[in-house]
This record gives structure tokens, C-alpha cells and sequence, in this order.
């Protein structure tokens, strides 16, 4: 039953990707650039998430906290940029629905990739017929969405 939370609640982000990437898209052509479209909408999230921490008392950011950390650990931070600027660039070139299928199936294949070898620290679940069958399904919609 925890897990349907957690679940519905991916969902419903999920469902707001054709959103940001046309509320970025926006964005980008009013501002003029792409890339003070994103560093907006990083200041907004830092603000934010800054009240967020406030409201519920969170720890903050501390130099002794950050001094335990590695520069894998910052990865994300440049992979959100990634994403941001691609979601503000590229649904004007191809599409909303087909950068959102193609960007799924990125997000699997390298899921699944990286489960079979258990890297970055997710449990092994290795590559069977049906993984590879649902990697084969999700190829399949990419290409009938980016057809029709």
C-alpha cells in the first residue's frame, strides 16, 4: 500500500513534464535565451526549496555537511541542468510528445543497464527476455509517436 503513494505521486510528476517543457520553452523565447530560462527557473527552485527547508525545518547546507561529500554526489546538480535546458530547447524542434518518449526511453535503457550491473548503488536485477521485451515496447512507442 506505500508504494501506490509513491507511485500515483510519480505519476502526477510525470504528467507535468508537457508542462515544463512548454512553460520553459516560453520562458526561453521571452527571456532570449535558453540558458536564462534555465538559471530562472533554478533560482525559483532554490527559493523554493529554501522556503521548503524553512517551513519544515530541515537541516540546511553546512560546510562541515558538504566537506563529506565527493564530486559523484554533485552529478545530479549537472544533470538537472541537462534536463532543464533540453526541456526548454527541444520540444520547439521536435515536439513535446516526441522529446518526452525519447527521453523515456533513454531513462530505461540507462535503468536498466544499470540495475543488470548493479551500478550506482541500485540492487542487481538482471536483463531477462521480459525487460528486454518492455525496452523492445517502449523503443516500438518512441518511434510510432515520433511517426504519427
Amino acid at each position: 500500500m506505500g508504494n501506490i503513494v509513491y507511485i500515483v505521486l510519480t505519476m502526477l510528476v510525470g504528467l507535468c513534464l508537457p508542462v515544463m517543457a512548454s512553460s520553459n520553452a516560453l520562458l526561453g523565447r521571452t527571456l532570449g535565451s535558453p540558458f536564462t530560462a534555465t538559471l530562472g527557473v533554478f533560482l525559483l527552485a532554490a527559493s523554493l526549496m529554501g522556503t521548503i527547508i524553512l517551513i519544515t525545518q530541515s537541516p540546511g547546507l553546512s560546510i562541515s555537511g558538504v566537506a563529506q561529500t565527493n564530486w559523484k554526489m554533485w552529478l545530479g546538480g549537472a544533470i538537472v541542468v541537462m534536463n532543464i535546458v533540453t526541456f526548454t530547447v527541444v520540444p520547439q524542434k521536435i515536439g513535446a510528445a516526441n522529446m518526452i518518449t525519447i527521453f523515456i526511453a533513454g531513462q530505461l535503457l540507462s535503468s536498466v543497464i544499470a540495475e543488470h550491473f548493479g551500478l550506482l548503488n541500485f540492487p542487481v536485477h538482471t536483463i531477462n527476455w521480459q525487460r528486454i521485451l518492455g525496452l523492445i515496447c517502449i523503443i516500438g512507442g518512441v518511434l510510432l509517436v515520433k511517426k504519427f
